[in-house]
């Protein structure tokens, strides 16, 4: 779990700090993005019951 938090983190920074380049690039990164927030919630809603 702590890694996909990372690697979720590291993934925002990249777009956040976005200095340009090829467009398919950055969607692709918004994709990664999306997909790693939808495996923590996943996660989380598996792993912690209310």
């Amino acid at each position: 779990m702590r890694s996909l938090k990372l690697e979720y983190k590291t993934t925002c920074d990249a777009l956040r700090n976005w200095p340009g380049g090829p467009a398919e690039e950055q969607e692709f990164l918004e994709y990664k993005k999306q997909e790693l927030f939808r495996a923590l919630l996943e996660h989380t809603f598996h792993d912690d019951p209310v």
